[in-house]
């Protein structure tokens, strides 16, 4: 009877085991689930992020585009209504440069 006892006691150890390790099992299934949907959460307002900073970004190359547009249409502009001032003007700045890095004529 002593002997029956200890091993009913030794299998509901061994069952009870078999259960922890069942009960672990699944406890990590869980942990990688939920990991993995932490890691798709992340991504996700990652890329979001990133589609958002790119929009600002080629937002202000445009506005950045256009401003350059209208200094250029500006400068032809003043070039055009003044192109004898403009020429000596560029002659005076190439003679300065010349100078400063000693070019001689």
């Amino acid at each position: 009877m002593v002997t029956n006892t200890v091993q009913d006691e030794i299998q509901t150890l061994k069952d009870d085991i078999s259960k922890l390790r069942s009960d672990v099992t699944d406890l990590v299934g869980m942990l990688k689930d939920l990991g993995l949907q932490k890691v798709h959460k992340t991504r996700e307002n990652i890329e979001g992020e990133l589609h958002e900073q790119r929009e600002k970004l080629r937002a202000e190359f445009n506005r950045a585009k256009a401003r350059g547009s209208d200094a250029v249409d500006e400068f032809e502009q003043q070039v055009g209504l003044h192109p004898l001032g403009s020429l000596l003007t560029a002659f005076g700045i190439g003679y300065i440069i010349a100078r400063l890095s000693g070019g001689r004529s």
